[in-house]
């Protein structure tokens, strides 16, 4: 199963197309059009590799009291990736930031470090083994900055929807 899976933003958002086992594609700022495209355009073709999106994943807004115009435009940014994927007649998921921390067993402050570390961890256990070089590059090769939440939720959302479809939970 591949999850095209997005930690999205006023104006441009991490991206990352994972098939369980490493990202085929990652972007620390997409733009909001380049997601939109991104689903549109399934199967796709980015660089060599072919990416057949499965499902996607988006982190959902929450508000803790307060509401200012870059969480509303956010919020506007997650209807219209679950719209487009809606069209393009793909599954969509939306989860919140705190159920990926938990799923991941993520707690406390620095949890955007700590969901890092855990996907290293996850992938190889070393930085190393896990992200590689550009002439050996691991199964996080190109993650960076927002791609790493968008990753998180990736692993996330393909764990559940496998669990839903009879699978088993790996987390």
């Amino acid at each position: 199963m591949i999850v095209l899976a997005v930690d999205p933003g006023p104006t441009t958002s991490g991206v990352v197309v994972y098939d369980g086992k490493r990202v085929l594609y990652a972007a620390k700022a997409d733009t909001i059009a380049d997601v939109y495209a991104l689903i549109e355009d399934n199967p796709h073709v980015r660089g060599t590799k072919r990416m057949d999106v499965d499902l996607v994943a988006c982190e959902r807004v929450q508000s803790y009291g307060i509401a200012g115009a870059s969480l509303l435009r956010t919020a506007e940014v997650y209807g219209g990736i679950r719209r487009t994927a809606e069209v393009a007649g793909l599954p969509f998921e939306g989860i919140y930031r705190r159920d990926v921390c938990n799923a991941l067993h993520v707690k406390g402050k620095g949890r955007d470090q700590q969901v890092r570390w855990r996907m290293i961890e996850m992938h190889g256990g070393s930085k190393a083994e896990a992200i590689g070089t550009k002439r050996a590059p691991g199964p996080l090769y190109g993650v960076t900055s927002h791609a790493w939440q968008a990753l998180g939720l990736a692993v996330v959302a393909r764990e559940r929807a496998l669990f839903d479809l009879g699978g088993t939970d790996d987390l």
